[in-house]
């Protein structure tokens, strides 16, 4: 899935150390924790494990691995019984399976999402959510506001995608715009729009031999593609790569189809009036969902201290200060967060969130549980079959067609 559900900037090979207390390889005052992320996720888990030191006496010894390595270092560990107590993965792979602790008694307790809470093919928790990642709708309220174009306020008056298109339109012919929508060059985000026209995306069939696809899905891609052609979207971010990030943060483009994770980077680096709001949708309000999961490992030095640790971090009153430090929408029920910056901006993935149809995490976590279970997962072949369609290169029956075989190959056959 798109970037793992979230590619941060990376802490290459660095270290955290947070006491002094404790030593590693067996130690039941020391519990490790393998974590990859920005230098605000990284410092979260460093106080929470300080924390947790002063309050049980355990140290924490956390290690940041840079993304890409991430994977195969906890693989080569786990393969020698030698894997961290605890980490939190993008993604679950078939090595690590028969070594994970069962989480369903903290899934149940702490309240995670149940459309990203990983289970295996007997419904045992395996992974749980440490975040939430969430497609979302930025704009620039001055490009607004200089059109006269009103934009929701409030899950009341929400756009459908015609009145959205329209206001855009009404800008583009008032303004220096430059366009009207930028959208990132992802299956994850398109995901989001093809379930807000009502489609399914790719699913399995009754008989679960085969994926398959609905009309309404088809509808939302030539929409998709129409958007292209008229100029409502510059074509060239998804066909030659151009940076939706960096037009929108130009202040030349009245909207962006992005994600949760831009909200902090916002809130620090754009000099232009912006505000979250409401996505449009013609059928069911939706989103598309990823994120990041915490496991354990049986085959840890510690992993009864692994266990104990992770109790501990889904205690709502410490996920709250977690999430709170990282800026993470929160993956349990009922937890409410107060952030440093931005805070009407996740108010308002929050309630996308909630209102969300259920289809907007389980291709996610279908395809996390898949790829545990052994599967190759997808090849991406979705994302450029639709630069392929956008250049003329092929039809919308092709597009289909190659991500179908793509679902068939990846989550049927191992």
């Amino acid at each position: 899935m798109n970037k793992k559900f979230i590619l941060p900037m990376l802490i290459a090979g660095s270290f955290i150390s947070l006491a002094a207390c404790g030593n590693s390889g067996g130690d039941s005052d020391t519990v490790t924790l393998y974590v990859s992320g920005d230098v605000s996720e990284g410092s979260a888990y460093a106080q929470m494990a300080e924390k947790y030191e002063e309050e049980t006496g355990v140290h924490v010894e956390v290690t940041d691995v840079p993304y890409a390595d991430l994977t195969t270092k906890i693989s080569t560990a786990v393969q020698s019984d030698d894997a961290p107590d605890v980490a939190r993965v993008s993604g679950v792979v078939p090595d690590w399976a028969d070594y994970l602790m069962d989480l369903s008694d903290v899934a149940e307790s702490a309240k995670t999402i149940e459309s990203i809470t990983i289970k295996n093919e007997e419904g045992v928790v395996k992974a749980i959510p440490t975040d939430i990642t969430a497609v979302g709708m930025f704009i620039n309220t001055e490009l607004y506001d200089e059109a006269g174009v009103s934009y929701p306020t409030s899950e009341d008056d929400i756009w459908t995608w015609d009145e959205f298109v329209a206001g855009l339109e009404e800008i583009m012919d008032k303004t220096d715009a430059r366009f009207g929508l930028v959208m990132d060059a992802s299956d994850h985000r398109l995901r989001a729009f093809t379930y807000q026209f009502g489609g399914k995306d790719f699913f399995l069939n009754e008989d679960e031999t085969s994926y398959m696809t609905d009309e309404e899905t088809i509808e939302a891609i030539e929409y998709f593609k129409e958007l292209n052609n008229n100029g409502i979207m510059p074509k060239s971010v998804w066909t030659a790569g151009e940076d939706a990030s960096a037009m929108f943060k130009s202040g030349q483009i009245p909207a962006y189809m992005s994600g949760s994770w831009q909200i902090k980077d916002f809130s620090e680096n754009i000099d232009f009036e912006w505000k979250a709001v409401y996505m449009p949708y013609e059928e069911v309000r939706a989103t598309n969902m990823g994120g990041n999961f915490m496991v354990g490992f049986e085959n840890g030095a510690n992993p009864e201290g692994g266990r104990a640790f992770i109790e501990w971090l889904y205690q709502p009153e410490n996920y709250t200060q977690l999430a709170t430090y990282a800026g993470y929408l929160p993956a349990l029920e009922g937890v409410s967060v107060e952030y440093d910056s931005g805070q009407e901006a996740y108010d308002i993935y929050i309630n996308e969130i909630t209102a969300a149809d259920e289809v907007s995490g389980k291709q996610t976590s279908d395809g996390v549980s898949r790829t545990m279970r052994g599967y190759t997962g997808l090849t991406g072949a979705y994302r450029d079959s639709v630069v392929q369609y956008l250049n003329d290169e092929i039809e919308i029956d092709t597009v289909i067609e190659n991500t179908i075989e793509d679902y068939n190959n990846g989550y049927l056959e191992k």
